[in-house]
């Protein structure tokens, strides 16, 4: 019910309407300039009265819901009911052993050891001694390394759809990544501006493989170690310089190379490719895998870079490489010892301070080991299904306004539009959870290879799950695409479009407040998750989106100058975030690597603001103010609404990682930059010409 203080004024008290205005005032900083930068005028307040935790690189609204769902979760995890499904208990035994730190802190590093040993002969490990080149079997330790660990260093393969025929599932071979991860290749390419982080890095490993040797009773010789490690890191700057940078790797069609695994001997001969494939995939489908097995290559010139890379160096070092490689991404499950060195170079690389509570590394670890069944934990206690039927309406609503954005374009011939409205309206939604999660009989279902007891150590849990969900991906190579299949946990606080399914997914982690209420104004609920909503569903529409149709195939639907002004536009976005520059660094962001989610941003607030204003005029009048917010005009609220979202910090490190390896610009520019494209901002804050949020040139994509 509204209840009004005033009829002239007209406000709306309910708890909702409370809780929203709360949420904003707080956050506010009204001595800043609205029109100069917005996003300390919305959201100042809020950084200064949050500091980034210690065990955190960045704190930010979105941040604060991740906590909120964690502890939600630890809650949920921690209780002793009776549990109704064997899935359900399986994620509480996950939760539990990875919680039991004294089990790990006898174990030490003990289990690792000892199945690397059985992987192959380690020659860091063994002081280099007895090594015979010779007995080095180059397929069977990528396979094993991928089988048993998840490694993948050299190249990645996995099934998925068919881009360019997804009724059916296909493998892919991509590129692989460096141990610093995706994206990080400048960190070894530009020494003099990233010193201090490879040193970070020489130190860690150092220091993991030095403690490595003393778990084993094995003596060393530092010196040698040392000229060991650099190799190691000599080599992994080789790898660097062969890696695709990922701003290069937005066109889909140049990665769609069509090869057979016969093909694949050409490109790296000294991997036994047949051999390969069968260690790694389950018996049964052994059959589905032989010369004429059709695959996808990614990166065509990387495989060739790659064979030469590993043709030019000795097995020895190949083998110390691999090793190190599948070390460094289990370190995480190790002792404290470990984890104590782990922190100090993740100090340096993102500045988070000390090791999350080992509460919040389990809660987390859960959801990503068992996603559909921490999410069906989640979903029973933590979502209310009328919050899906009200995103429901809202969805349709920013489809509504983005047809109307493209009917209204003057830059698409009438085929063309035509052709992007039918492919808006096809939309997947899925929304909060996939219903079978409830049926805890088809749940279980869904898990019923999947076998662990609360006997087994951490380390033995997590290969079961891994060597698990391997089987699964491959067993769908017999099955065809699944476009309605829900792929991440609902207990996840983000949102996601899938340009082959051509689906959105927001999950039940992100509808709920200070994103999402029901009881919220609609003002406040379209400047937020609106937005959101907005923004997924113009990724079908971004750089990489406009690639694929309606059916997820990867297609050229596009009329040749309706194009052109595309990548005009496109050109526009790109030049506009070239220019800002990160606060607290010398680094400006990368427009070519961000242009999707820019273009997604700018799209998503356009599309959520008119379908506002559609719910306001179908009203017949204004929504009441918000309590406080008397002087403001509902305009004013839903992007103050929009930036809130965005509220929130990070440490210098971390500001700088995320310009080298993500894809989303910086949150001030996620909120400068659209609100600057936006007359229907400028208009709301009257905004003087020329000023920082009222540009004279603006750009527009959708």
């Amino acid at each position: 019910m509204i209840v009004y203080e005033d009829v002239e004024k007209r406000v709306c008290l309910t708890k909702g309407c409370i809780q929203a205005a709360n949420n904003l005032l707080m956050a506010m900083n009204l001595s800043a300039d609205p029109c100069d930068n917005f996003f300390e005028y919305a959201c100042g307040q809020w950084n200064r009265d949050h500091m980034i935790p210690d065990d955190m690189f960045a704190y930010c609204t979105f941040a604060s819901v991740r906590e909120n769902v964690r502890q939600q979760m630890r809650v949920l995890l921690e209780s002793d009911i009776s549990p109704e499904s064997r899935s359900i208990e399986m994620t509480r035994i996950a939760y539990q052993t990875c919680m039991n730190t004294s089990k790990l802190e006898s174990v030490k590093s003990s289990q690792l050891l000892s199945s690397l040993r059985q992987l192959a002969k380690w020659p860091l490990l063994d002081n280099n001694s007895d090594w015979n080149d010779n007995s080095f079997d180059l397929t069977n330790i990528l396979a094993s390394s991928r089988r048993y660990f998840g490694s993948e260093i050299f190249f990645q393969i996995y099934v998925y759809a068919d881009a360019k025929n997804t009724t059916r599932n296909i493998l892919y071979l991509d590129q692989g990544a460096l141990g610093l991860g995706r994206g990080s290749r400048d960190y070894y390419l530009n020494a003099s501006m990233f010193a201090k982080h490879l040193n970070a890095y020489k130190k860690y490993q150092l220091d993991v493989i030095k403690l490595l040797l003393d778990d084993a009773n094995i003596t060393y010789d530092l010196l040698q170690l040392s000229i060991d490690l650099n190799n190691i890191i000599n080599f992994e700057t080789e790898f660097a310089e062969i890696i695709v940078p990922e701003d290069d790797r937005r066109n889909s069609t140049r990665l769609y190379n069509g090869k057979t695994i016969s093909d694949l001997y050409t490109l790296l001969p000294k991997v036994e490719w047949i051999s390969f494939f069968h260690q790694i995939a389950p018996t049964s489908i052994h059959s589905s895998i032989n010369n004429s097995t059709q695959i996808i290559v990614g990166e065509v010139d990387y495989m060739y870079n790659i064979a030469a890379l590993i043709n030019n160096n000795s097995n020895q070092l190949l083998a110390n490489y691999i090793f190190w490689r599948i070390v460094h991404s289990w370190v995480k499950i190790l002792d404290g010892r470990y984890e104590d060195i782990k922190q100090v170079f993740l100090r340096v690389m993102t500045g988070q301070q000390t090791k999350s509570p080992r509460w919040k590394e389990c809660a987390q670890g859960t959801i990503n080991l068992l996603p559909l069944a921490g999410g069906a934990l989640y979903v029973r206690e933590h979502f209310d299904s009328t919050d899906k039927k009200e995103a429901l309406k809202m969805i349709a609503n920013l489809q509504e306004a983005f047809k109307e954005l493209v009917d209204e374009s003057d830059w698409m011939d009438e085929g063309t539009k035509k052709v992007a409205i039918e492919k808006a309206v096809s939309m997947i939604n899925n929304i909060g959870y996939p219903d079978f999660i409830n049926n805890y009989t088809a749940l279980d279902k869904h898990y019923e290879k999947l076998n662990f007891t609360a006997e087994d150590s951490y380390f033995d849990l997590l290969r079961k799950v891994l060597i698990w969900s391997q089987e699964k991906e491959f067993l769908r190579m017999k099955e065809p695409f699944d476009k309605n299949e829900f792929e991440v946990s609902p207990a996840v606080v983000n949102a996601f479009y899938s340009p082959e399914k051509n689906a959105l997914t927001f999950p039940a982690g992100i509808l709920k407040p200070p994103f999402f209420s029901g009881a919220y104004p609609k003002m406040v609920n379209y400047g937020a998750i609106g937005a959101v909503i907005g923004h997924e569903v113009t990724h079908g529409f971004d750089d990489q989106g406009s690639q694929y149709d309606k059916e997820g195939n990867l297609l050229n639907w596009w009329n040749a100058d309706s194009y052109n002004g595309f990548a005009k536009r496109k050109e526009c976005i790109i030049n506009q975030y070239n220019s800002y520059v990160v606060p607290n660094t010398d680094y400006k962001v990368n427009g070519k690597l961000t242009q999707g989610e820019n273009i997604a941003d700018n799209g998503g607030v356009k599309e959520a603001y008119r379908a506002y204003r559609k719910y306001v005029n179908q009203l017949g009048h204004e929504e009441p103010h918000l309590p406080g917010f008397q002087n403001f005009s509902n305009d004013q609220v839903f992007f103050l609404s929009y930036a809130h979202f965005w509220c929130g910090h990070k440490k210098e490190a971390a500001a700088l990682q995320q310009v080298l390896i993500d894809e989303h610009s910086p949150e001030v520019f996620r909120v400068i930059g659209v609100l600057s494209n936006l007359p229907e901002f400028s208009k709301a804050y009257s905004c003087p010409q020329g000023s920082q949020l009222n540009p004279s040139k603006r750009c527009t994509v959708w």
